[in-house]
């Protein structure tokens, strides 16, 4: 059965934001040569990889769900280490959580959906703060 058109568009979408975090994350790491000749990467710490989810929601621009975050971030962090890292966003009141584990940058929740957010608390942050971020 062919994809729809949403479905096609989300596929390509989920494609290219896993491509541009894939090429951010080689550029993240860092790689340390020892006098025998051996390479070896260090990983990425937690606020690395809090700031390669920041910029996923911000090139998504919609919320996304866990599962396509899984896809992104697959060869990059594990699936305990991105709930960890979602739950610490979660818990600053960076990042907005919705129904059906989907994850979105308070500015880019749906209007229809405010009263869906699990972590409420996030959209007071927003209406504080000046929105510098209009497009």
């Amino acid at each position: 059965m062919p994809l729809s058109t949403d479905d096609q568009n989300k596929k390509e979408l989920i494609e290219s934001i896993r491509a541009k975090i894939f090429k951010e994350y080689e550029n993240l790491q860092s790689s340390l040569v020892d006098e025998s000749g051996l390479s070896v990467t260090t990983a990425l710490d937690d606020s690395d990889i809090e700031k390669l989810v920041l910029d996923v929601l911000e090139e998504a621009k919609t919320p996304i769900s866990w599962r396509d975050l899984k896809i992104i971030f697959q060869g990059i962090v594990g699936e305990d280490r991105l709930r960890r890292i979602l739950s610490g966003l979660k818990a600053k009141n960076e990042i907005a959580e919705l129904t059906h584990t989907r994850y979105s940058l308070p500015k880019y929740v749906p209007q229809e959906e405010l009263n869906k957010v699990k972590n409420p608390v996030v959209m007071k942050k927003l209406e504080e703060s000046p929105n510098d971020d209009i497009n």
